[in-house]
């Protein structure tokens, strides 16, 4: 790194880190995965399903005796709110609000009544405690340590301040960045590594945004020229190219001369070599030949021996395959890197109440933990690389069956019927909540015990995970739900301390630029 850079990387990381923190070796590497739309039980029914519940790579000791902590986070947004305190509706034109407040978590209100983390199911609404952030604002916290309302990308409610992100961050301090995703990759998530737009939905900006960027990696789906099963189509209209920023700009990416130095990979055999670390360029972008989703949307497609019982769409990679590819490119700049790597369609499945897929989902994202672990003990190491493992938020409201007894119908719905999905749902007027739940246990490769209580987004605690340098300064910023953690303590050894999500990025910049001081000071 030259001089002036690092003289500028040792200014961002003492005006950005916080005071609170005390300085440390730091960490060259920071890898930040997001299973999105998950909670406890969520990723106690995946666990349980691969018979790994507290077992999984990330949630043990390492063999070189690096051990995980784990903690709850808590994923608030801001609700805007107008000229007399009241809380605007969910997608309300941000000209009509006055100002935002905070949703807030409070372990003693969530336990005061079943549906209080869901209470914008039900009729009456408006309170800011029933409210539930979506992955723009959640992204934007856990990118950029700064609270935001739903819709936003990395900006303030009013759209009129830029939020600085950890990849801006990183890559001013001469690292490399990277974002990959299992949905498009122009998505909420994805784009909160970098982006900046007053709504999530503006994917041609977003996208142009991102490979004008100096990010070294994009990669996720939202190819316009192949559907979900893996079928080659011809694009309707203009439309149709929106998550790749448009035809021009997919043009551009694909011609001989490229955009912006990448190179650009769409076909599942060049994943596989770039994850083999075969002709490793210096940038890439990568869009796999699904038109949403890697695996969650595909129809049509033979009967095979997955949760769903239908086989995988053949013609895209997975999440771990993508992820190794990322990691070779990144790995190329000696002074270290940031990835976001998004299991995206967790969330997907828990809105849709299919706990199949929902599994299949969270398995594929399991499996790419698996091999950046593998990954980092084998070209890295536990000291010098920071690994995060969390969600942005929980989908579905996901219980224990028997947690509630249901007016209508069983815990589970009895088809995939709009009609049968609605009545499996909780609905305070017709159903009688009987006792908090953790999802059951039913053995390895079959469905564990579970209800959908949602459709929707909810307010419960997600669990974190994090092993490297730096994991230990979570430790500062704790509060504690003891009702929670009797429900998945056990399982996953957590005391109940929770932080919040823009905790994530303050230890993110922490480690980071300890790092960057430290090197000055050599």
């Amino acid at each position: 790194m030259n001089a002036t850079r690092l003289l500028l990387a040792t200014a961002l990381s003492v005006a950005l880190a916080l005071p609170a923190f005390a300085q440390g070796q730091g960490a060259k590497n920071v890898i930040l995965m997001v299973s999105d739309g998950i909670g406890f039980n969520g990723w106690l029914a995946a666990d349980y399903y691969q018979g790994l519940a507290g077992k999984q790579s990330y949630q043990v000791a390492r063999p070189g005796g690096a051990t995980p902590v784990v903690y709850g986070l808590d994923h608030h947004s801001l609700n805007l709110i107008d000229g007399k305190g009241r809380v605007l509706p969910s997608g309300e034109d941000v000209r009509l609000a006055a100002g935002a407040v905070a949703q807030g978590y409070d372990p003693t209100t969530r336990w005061t009544r079943f549906e209080n983390t869901m209470r914008n199911d039900f009729s009456p609404v408006g309170e800011r405690y029933t409210s539930y952030t979506d992955s723009a604002a959640a992204g934007t916290a856990l990118m950029a340590g700064r609270k935001t309302s739903n819709g936003r990308i990395n900006q303030d409610w009013t759209g009129k301040e830029n939020f600085r992100t950890i990849a801006q961050i990183a890559m001013d301090q001469g690292r490399a960045a990277g974002s990959v995703a299992s949905v498009m990759v122009s998505h909420a998530t994805p784009a909160a590594v970098i982006a900046h737009n007053i709504s999530r939905n503006n994917y041609v900006e977003i996208f142009n945004e991102m490979v004008a960027s100096d990010l070294d990696v994009i990669m996720g789906a939202g190819h316009p020229l192949y559907d979900n099963s893996g079928n080659r189509i011809e694009p309707e209209d203009e439309d149709a190219f929106r998550f790749v920023g448009g035809s021009k700009t997919l043009t551009a990416l694909t011609s001989d001369g490229g955009l912006n130095g990448f190179s650009f990979i769409d076909a599942k055999a060049d994943f596989e070599a770039l994850a083999a670390g075969k002709n490793v360029p210096e940038r890439v972008v990568g869009i796999a030949r699904a038109g949403s989703t890697l695996q969650a949307s595909r129809e049509g497609l033979p009967d095979g021996d997955t949760p769903s019982g239908m086989a995988y769409n053949p013609v895209v990679p997975d999440l771990a395959t993508m992820s190794l590819g990322a990691l070779n490119v990144l790995s190329q700049d000696e002074d270290g890197f940031f990835v976001m790597i998004e299991g995206g369609a967790i969330d997907w499945m828990g809105h849709a109440n299919n706990m199949p897929r929902y599994i299949e989902e969270q398995i594929d994202f399991n499996l790419a933990v698996d091999a950046v672990i593998q990954w980092v003990e084998e070209n890295s190491s536990w000291d010098e690389t920071l690994l995060i493992v969390t969600s942005d938020h929980e989908c579905g409201g996901i219980w224990g069956e028997g947690t509630w007894t249901n007016g209508k119908g069983g815990p589970v719905a009895a088809d995939r019927s709009d009609e049968a999905l609605l009545a499996a749902r909780f609905d305070p007027t017709e159903d009688v909540f009987n006792e908090y739940l953790a999802v059951q246990d039913r053995g390895t490769s079959r469905m564990p015990g579970y209800q959908f209580s949602s459709r929707n987004h909810t307010n419960e605690l997600v669990p974190l995970w994090a092993i490297g340098p730096g994991a230990e300064l979570f430790a500062g910023f704790t509060r504690t739900d003891i009702e929670a953690a009797q429900l998945w303590g056990d399982t996953y050894g957590w005391d109940g301390d929770f932080v919040d999500n823009t905790t994530v990025f303050h230890v993110m910049n922490e480690v980071l630029g300890a790092r960057e001081m430290a090197a000055a000071t050599q």
